[in-house]
């Protein structure tokens, strides 16, 4: 028991038992002790008048004393921790000195602060346990000392001298012992928060190692939890001090090196320095491929810096994303855009409303800001689809002013590779380079995301075998696209897949035409490439080499300021110029509604934000029924609501045959065919044209203004 205390309480303050500080603190002070030994010999035998006196005696001493501290250092090897060790070296130290102290005149030898040495040495390796232990053994052998010089050698005693030197063993030692019980209690603390730490890491189910670069510039592991030795069992214990690539397949190796090494090279001092990210793709005890998000950051560790990164398999998420690319490609299909569009604006019509009417009955304010993240990303999924449909348009030479800052396209242009990259068959390797810093572009985010996503897929499925595709983004100055300080921005995307045939180079770009008939392939993915191109003034070239590389290379137009600003007031459509501002419309109430739509869902929804914008309604199911309830009671009705395209009679004819008999009442149409070119023909029977989705405040407004009109 007490032995189990002295190992606890004074000789593990700032190690643990498998710490290899415990036996590195221990050798060193062997060392020191060695040191110090010869130097004090060498100091008796030129400069101690009593040396020749005590010559025998000494040497045997000091002998025994080295023989005993050259014996230690293999025990300290193989034990690192020895009660009896740690106990007995402080009394052969004050020993000696006590001793060479009498040699060199005793009382007034220098040798004297040799005792502080010894004292404070003991207390910063080990603790204040053993500071105590070796000041009362200083003491007790320079008392010793002295009255063996008294009473034996007959030497007065100077008791100033005396009262100055048991002052210095006792006031700093004190000193040292306050600050070292502050620090004692920090080292505890960091200790306890070492193994919370642990703990948390080795028992969590997220997969989680540390790494650092070894001198070769490799970053390597120094510590993976349990979920990492499951995950990767077919590695064994071999983790531990190997290369972070054995972690992901073979081809993504390279990409996981450069990942890691990264961490280190922004400044963790830094308060704006942030995680990084990467998609990677690795392979479980089964052999399944595994869909990985790692993000990684550095710290501060035991006076080295080291990376931490934390594995999230989104294998799951990953399907899905596939899922949503592959619906995001037959987008493209300009056949089938029309019909998408109302679709899914009639799919988020819903999603919207019915979010609003729950959020308009619920009291509770978390579910309330919920529901409100609903109805945003249902507002960001119209912009979208809406975006898709001016894509479609046929004969559109312009495009609407935009432009990307250079520093959003690295993030987002890695955010993709990543993406892709986990979409990837496991035999294409994927490589990215970007050269920083990026200029502005004049053109959207969204539109660079669809170029690389499309010129990608086309490049993973001309790569059948095991192959590589290469990524590369830089300015090109020379480009006469570039203006002086504006360089255009240079994207090649290249494979060494099939390639193409000469005869096939001048097709690429056309409708439908695709080399993989029967294969999945839609010909629509580099046709819509080169259109987002040309309606930005940018270049687009291919050239190939079947069997050996295929290179796709795409030059965005910079970005200019003064350019850009002349060039929105030149491109403006008479729709796109500024309107007079007016005043909003007062809210109106109380009016009786003729809703019509040929979709339940989106009946019932309107018709209960009518109720709640206190307005009564009779619902009809397309334009026919409409017209019908509308002839048998016209004065009843203060508005009608209508869809645009509904089964047996649509919106347009409702519209047609109530103003051609002579009836002014106010007509709002909600459609989701926004780019309809039949829609234009509204404006003629004095109707209020809104796109769906309609949420309540678009309502509320639509309604006023088509009342007050």
């Amino acid at each position: 028991m007490p032995t189990q205390y002295i190992i606890e309480h004074w000789l593990l303050k700032h190690t643990r038992l498998n710490d290899q500080s415990l036996t590195d603190t221990q050798l060193g002070q062997a060392y020191a002790r060695l040191a110090f030994a010869s130097a004090g010999l060498l100091y008796l035998m030129l400069h101690a008048n009593g040396f020749a006196s005590y010559k025998a005696a000494f040497l045997t001493t000091t002998s025994i004393y080295f023989l005993i501290n050259l014996l230690s250092i293999p025990m300290i090897r193989r034990s690192p921790i020895s009660v009896a060790r740690c106990l007995l070296f402080p009394v052969f130290d004050i020993g000696v000195v006590s001793f060479g102290m009498l040699i060199d005149g005793g009382q007034s030898s220098g040798i004297f602060f040799v005792y502080l040495v010894i004292i404070l040495g003991n207390g910063f390796r080990f603790g204040n346990g053993l500071l105590l232990y070796s000041q009362a053994l200083s003491l007790i052998g320079m008392l010793s000392m002295l009255a063996y010089a008294h009473f034996n050698l007959q030497a007065s005693i100077d008791h100033g001298l005396l009262y100055w030197q048991l002052g210095i063993l006792l006031i700093i030692p004190l000193y040292v012992y306050l600050i070292g019980q502050r620090a004692e209690e920090a080292v505890k603390g960091r200790i306890e928060a070492e193994k919370n730490a642990y703990h948390l890491l080795n028992k969590g189910p997220l997969p989680v190692f540390t790494f650092k670069l070894n001198q070769a510039g490799q970053p390597v592991i120094l510590y993976a939890n349990s979920a990492v030795h499951e995950t990767f069992q077919q590695h064994g214990t071999g983790l531990d001090g190997g290369c972070v690539d054995q972690l992901v397949l073979p081809e993504d190796g390279q990409e996981m090196i450069n990942f890691c090494r990264n961490v280190f090279d922004s400044n963790p001092a830094d308060p704006t320095n942030t995680m990084q990210h990467i998609y990677i793709r690795s392979c479980d005890i089964s052999g399944n491929v595994l869909k990985l998000q790692c993000t990684a950051i550095s710290m501060r560790w035991r006076q080295q810096w080291i990376g931490v990164c934390f594995m999230l398999d989104i294998s799951d998420r990953a399907t899905l994303q596939e899922e949503l690319e592959s619906v995001h490609r037959q987008g493209y299909m300009s056949t089938l855009v029309a019909g998408i569009v109302h679709d899914f604006r009639n799919v988020l019509t819903n999603m919207i409303g019915y979010a609003e009417v729950l959020q308009m009955n619920l009291d509770d304010e978390t579910t309330r800001r919920q529901l409100g993240a609903i109805i945003d990303a249902g507002d960001r999924g119209s912009e979208l689809i809406t975006h898709l449909l001016k894509l479609s348009k046929n004969g559109e030479t312009e495009s609407l002013p935009a432009y990307t800052d250079g520093n959003r396209i690295i993030q987002s242009v890695d955010n993709i590779i990543g993406l892709m990259r986990l979409q990837m068959p496991q035999h294409i390797k994927l490589v990215c380079q970007i050269d920083e810093p990026l200029h502005d572009v004049a053109i959207s985010m969204i539109e660079i995301e669809q170029i690389l996503m499309n010129l990608i897929n086309n490049a993973i499925q001309a790569t059948d075998k095991k192959g590589q595709i290469h990524i590369r983004m830089n300015h090109d100055p020379k480009h006469p696209l570039s203006q002086p300080g504006h360089p255009c921005m240079r994207l090649r995307i290249a494979d060494n897949g099939i390639g193409i045939e000469p005869d096939d180079l001048d097709n690429v770009f056309k409708p439908f035409w695709t080399s993989r008939v029967g294969l999945g392939g839609t010909g629509l993915g580099l046709t819509m490439v080169q259109r987002i191109v040309k309606r930005h003034h940018g270049a687009i070239e291919v050239s190939s080499t079947p069997g050996k590389e295929t290179r796709f290379t795409v030059y965005l137009p910079p970005y200019i300021q003064g350019v850009a600003d002349a060039g929105e007031v030149k491109n403006a459509t008479v729709s796109d110029a500024p309107q007079p501002q007016r005043q909003p419309a007062a809210e109106i109430t109380n009016c009786h509604i003729l809703l019509v739509d040929d979709v339940p869902d989106i009946l019932k929804i309107h018709q209960a934000m009518l109720a709640r914008l206190d307005h009564t309604s009779v619902v009809a199911e397309n334009g026919k029924q409409a017209l019908d309830i509308f002839l048998n009671d016209h004065r009843h009705f203060d508005l009608i609501i209508t869809d645009f395209r509904m089964p047996v009679m649509d919106g347009l004819e409702l519209v047609e045959n109530i103003r051609k008999r002579g009836f002014n009442v106010p007509i709002l149409m909600i459609t989701a065919f926004g780019e309809d070119a039949q829609l234009q023909q509204v404006a003629d029977y004095n109707v209020t044209l809104i796109n769906k989705p309609v949420s309540m405040q678009k309502f509320r407004h639509a309604i006023a203004e088509t009342i007050a009109t």
